[in-house]
């Protein structure tokens, strides 16, 4: 179904991932790649999204898994990292096992422990 559009794409990572069943999503990406990337994830043609957190946080894709890799964030109000929020954890975390798409969900932290 979305073979053809996808070659179609000038994004390369979007045309090499696709046949695997992966999807990148970030603000860099063309907004026709990132719709065309959203459309797929939803109707299940690819099954793994790779995105940047404010994918996670704004845009309504259920997953059954979500791992964050990682709890930092550019800030360029502050102009460096900080630390995402317990609550923002939360609200990407939300996006597994949506009871009305799923039975279950898991949801997995990968972070560093510094100093």
């Amino acid at each position: 179904r979305y073979k053809d559009r996808v070659a179609k794409s000038r994004n390369r990572e979007v045309q090499n991932h696709f046949g695997n069943g992966i999807g990148i999503h970030h603000a860099g990406m063309l907004r026709g790649d990132r719709k065309l990337t959203e459309q797929m994830f939803s109707d299940g043609a690819i099954k793994v999204l790779c995105c940047t957190a404010t994918l996670a946080w704004g845009i309504n894709l259920p997953a059954h898994t979500v791992v964050v890799k990682g709890t930092e964030v550019y800030n360029p109000e502050k102009g460096g990292m900080m630390d995402l929020s317990i609550l923002d954890v939360q609200q990407i975390f939300g996006r597994a096992g949506r009871p009305q798409f799923d039975s279950s969900g898991e949801a997995t932290l990968i972070t560093t422990q510094d100093g």
